[in-house]
């Protein structure tokens, strides 16, 4: 698997610098998580800072455009990225823990009274 960075930009405002990069590999698509630990090491910046938004590639075809981010801090990362792209970098196990986590919040929230509005 080889990455090449395409474009570097720092969005000083947002607390964060975008990257695109074209990647060329073999057999399916490598994991998020795969990709995130080669881009760290390629763009100098840290694991939990790195968030790749978008994977782009053809059907069948071995090569792809990834679109993301590294931010400056974890702050600006939660203030800005949406719970979805941060649930896909977490593991299996990870993602179910953290949608039974949200689902009992839900039903804590919820009213617990049986009387229903007319």
């Amino acid at each position: 698997m080889d990455i090449d960075i395409i474009n570097k930009k720092p969005e000083t405002l947002l607390k964060r610098t975008s990257f695109q990069a074209k990647m060329i590999f073999e057999g399916k698509t490598p994991s998020r998580t795969d990709l995130k630990k080669l881009l760290c090491s390629k763009l100098g910046s840290k694991d939990a800072l790195t968030v790749i938004s978008k994977i782009l590639n053809d059907y069948g075809s071995e090569r792809a455009i990834l679109h993301g981010y590294v931010y400056d801090d974890e702050d600006s990362m939660k203030d800005l990225e949406s719970k979805y792209v941060m649930l896909r970098h977490l593991s299996k196990a990870e993602q179910q823990a953290e949608k039974e986590k949200a689902k009992a919040a839900k039903q804590a929230a919820a009213p617990t009274s049986g009387k229903k509005k007319k």
